[in-house]
């Protein structure tokens, strides 16, 4: 037993430190390009339900874009707040307000936004973005550059997470951490010879050759992690997403409060988990024993082994900040913060035994295909 905390409290902390080594070798930023002033139309599709708190300042930081061709089509997924009036106040002559349609038998809410969206836009390159996400000016001007630069078919862009209290800042960046250490490690998702992928939600430019080249959201309208099938099929197809970072001009504060937050992820990785629930339950109890073994070696020893452990996850955490800001105090509490995400996740694990996840007034239902992160949705 010894032998089995010693290796969960190293191993799993070790690959960590080592992911987030090799990101920064590999590191591609906006801050590597100078921006484009114009040229190809630009569709920016932004999907909006209930989402009234941050929709005005996230629209009016589009309209501001100082990249020249470019449109804004907001798809109002039926909100029950007042995002659609939200949106309309910082709406210019670029942007456009549509009332979307009641979501059909057999997608999902977002997905079939999106897919709205798609059909009403005109632009060579579309941009996927959320109804929360602040932009920089010239944050399309530069992702365009680094797309010509790199002669990709599109980029996703890791955004700025804010946080505020102590729930927040210690779940955040365990989350940060754990998604780009075992969701999608860099170091396989630059490899062209995995089917791993990721994608921010909050930024996805991709090209519409690109995007229809794999069916759009209308081949992934079951899927409630939408952004993350989207890099995978794009990278099935041989046109992946570059991954880079923002430099800070992608800005989010994804949830507010503890509640918001809690139930956030559990949304997130009930979907993200897949597979069958026992394969689900699996899974989030390795992660549950993983997040406790350096504390455990600790107590119980072997104590250097457990001091070896912490550290290491102190060290992964403070990798993440760069990502997911937050005071030097709060470092020390990753292990909280991965604690707390892998119960989360067990938890999750069982809501497709009672009847699936609920999402913004909506429930979604497991499907009866053989993916297990497809789901089926009802009001």
């Amino acid at each position: 037993m010894r032998k089995v905390i010693t290796l969960l409290a190293v191993v799993p902390w070790a690959w960590c430190v080592l992911v987030a080594a090799l990101d920064r070798r590999h590191r591609l930023s906006l801050d590597d390009v100078e921006p484009l002033a114009d040229g190809p139309l630009v569709s920016v599709i932004v999907p909006a339900r209930d989402e009234e708190r941050g929709v005005q300042a996230a629209i009016a930081s589009l309209a501001a874009q100082e990249y020249g061709a470019l449109e804004v089509i907001v798809v109002d997924d039926e909100s029950t707040d007042a995002t659609a009036s939200e949106a309309g106040a910082a709406a210019t002559d670029r942007v456009r307000i549509a009332s979307g349609l009641p979501v059909p038998t057999g997608w999902v809410g977002k997905s079939w936004a999106c897919h709205q969206g798609f059909e009403l836009s005109r632009g060579e390159w579309l941009l996927f973005t959320d109804a929360d996400i602040r932009h920089a000016p010239d944050t399309i001007g530069r992702a365009l550059a680094l797309v010509e630069a790199r002669k990709v078919e599109g980029v996703t862009l890791l955004p700025l997470i804010e946080t505020a209290g102590l729930v927040e800042q210690t779940i955040q960046p365990a989350a940060a951490v754990l998604i780009r250490s075992f969701v999608a490690p860099g170091p396989l998702v630059r490899s062209l010879r995995t089917p791993v992928a990721i994608a921010a939600g909050g930024f996805i430019l991709v090209s519409r050759a690109a995007y229809e080249g794999v069916g759009g959201h209308e081949a992934m309208r079951h899927e409630l992690v939408d952004d993350q099938m989207l890099a995978i099929s794009l990278k099935k197809a041989g046109t992946p997403l570059a991954l880079a970072g923002s430099g800070g001009r992608v800005r989010v504060r994804m949830y507010v409060g503890t509640r918001e937050t809690l139930r956030g992820w559990r949304k997130n990785t009930s979907a993200g988990l897949g597979g069958s629930v026992a394969v689900a339950a699996v899974l989030a109890g390795s992660a549950v024993v993983s997040a406790l073994a350096p504390t455990v070696a600790l107590v119980r020893g072997p104590r250097l082994v457990g001091a070896l452990g912490l550290a290491l996850q102190v060290a992964a955490r403070a990798a993440s900040n760069e990502v997911c800001p937050t005071p030097r105090r709060t470092w020390p509490l990753f292990p909280a913060g991965a604690l707390s995400l892998s119960v989360i996740s067990l938890v999750s694990s069982t809501d497709r035994l009672r009847g699936g996840v609920v999402w913004r007034g909506r429930r979604y239902r497991p499907g009866t295909t053989s993916s297990g992160g497809q789901f089926e949705s009802s009001c």
